[in-house]
Parts: structure tokens; C-alpha cells; sequence
């Protein structure tokens, strides 16, 4: 990978690393990888612990009267697969994830895997730089995310909106029939 690259890189998550190693395993997706355990995906299960425990401890100290349930609704979208991924544009990470050619190209990369990349990202700041220098950039990306959604009260669940409000008004919860499935895997588009 280009010195230069991992630079400006460092420079947008705002930590340079000590290790560099560390960043770029977090950028080797599986496709490439030789053996897994050289890929980001320790590093994704690292990062996922680290963005969950950030973004747990800042919606408790700047929420303080939330109670869990709403306070996990929040963070259910805060720290989802789509804002992840959406996180990882905005970073550039999609752009420096070193895959296997079979992956297409990189405008057409999944959200999954955007999303992977960035909790590998966190994952490899944290063994460099230690939690405070995970949370500098959590909080970076996270924060207008989190007044946003704190405000929403529903964070986009849709479903789940309309199911509670059936039950206040006494009304039996839909029942969903799958009528049409379009795309492949992750993706796919459903009509109910």
C-alpha cells in the first residue's frame, strides 16, 4: 500500500499510527488476505466491542434522562451496518480497502463490507493509541448521528412505529406476506 495514501488517510481519522501494520491489516479484506487471520476481520470483531462501549458510555452521560430502552434505540442506529458504512465513505476507507479482484469494483462495494472496514479501522486505533484515541474519532462521527437519532425517537424503524401504535389503539399487529424478492443476498428488496 502507498506511503503517501496511508498518510492522508491518518491524517482524516485524525491518529497517526505507531504501528502502521495495524492499519493496514485493518484495511486487508479476507478476499486478499493469504490466511483470515492475517484479514481485518479480528480487528472488525475488536472494533465492534470498542464502537458499541463509546457510543453505550456517551448517549449515557448525554442522555441522562433516557431511560435504556430509548438510550438503545439510538444506538441501534448509531452504530448500524448503514451508518457504519456511511462513516467509512465519508472517511475515505472505502477507497484504501485492499480486496480481491472478485469483489467488483469499488464503487459497487456492500455496505457490509464498508461497514467492516471501519470497525476494523476503530480496532486497529485502539491497540495503537488506546481507547481515548478510538473515542476522539467515534465521537468525531458520531455526534451529530446521535443528536439526530436522539431526536427522531424512532430511528427509522418504521415497522416497529407502526406496530406500536396498532397496539395503543387496541388493534391486532399486522400480518407481513412476502409478495416479491429482488437482488442478490444483502441487498435484496422485498415487497410485503
Amino acid at each position: 500500500m502507498d506511503e503517501s495514501m496511508l498518510a492522508r488517510l491518518e491524517q482524516r481519522l485524525g491518529h497517526v499510527f505507531r504501528d502502521r501494520s495495524l492499519l493496514v491489516t485493518a484495511l486487508t479484506h479476507a478476499s486478499i488476505a493469504d490466511r483470515r487471520l492475517v484479514s481485518n476481520e479480528r480487528l472488525e470483531f475488536l472494533g465492534d466491542a470498542v464502537l458499541g462501549l463509546v457510543a453505550c458510555e456517551h448517549l449515557f452521560r448525554w442522555l441522562p434522562e433516557r431511560l435504556e430502552g430509548e438510550l438503545t434505540k439510538v444506538k441501534s442506529h448509531v452504530v448500524s451496518r448503514q451508518t457504519c458504512a456511511e462513516i467509512a465513505g465519508e472517511l475515505g476507507l472505502d477507497e484504501c480497502i485492499l480486496r480481491g479482484k472478485g469483489m467488483g469494483p469499488r464503487s459497487s462495494l456492500p455496505q457490509s463490507v464498508r461497514a467492516a472496514v471501519l470497525e476494523a479501522v476503530i480496532g486497529a486505533i485502539y491497540l495503537d493509541g488506546g481507547l481515548e484515541a478510538a473515542r476522539v474519532l467515534l465521537l468525531r462521527m458520531l455526534e451529530s448521528r446521535v443528536e439526530q437519532a436522539s431526536r427522531t425517537g424512532h430511528q427509522y424503524n418504521y415497522k416497529r412505529v407502526v406496530q406500536q401504535r396498532l397496539t395503543t389503539l387496541g388493534i391486532a399487529p399486522p400480518m407481513y406476506i412476502v409478495l416479491d424478492e429482488e437482488g442478490p443476498g444483502h441487498p435484496k428488496c422485498f415487497e410485503i
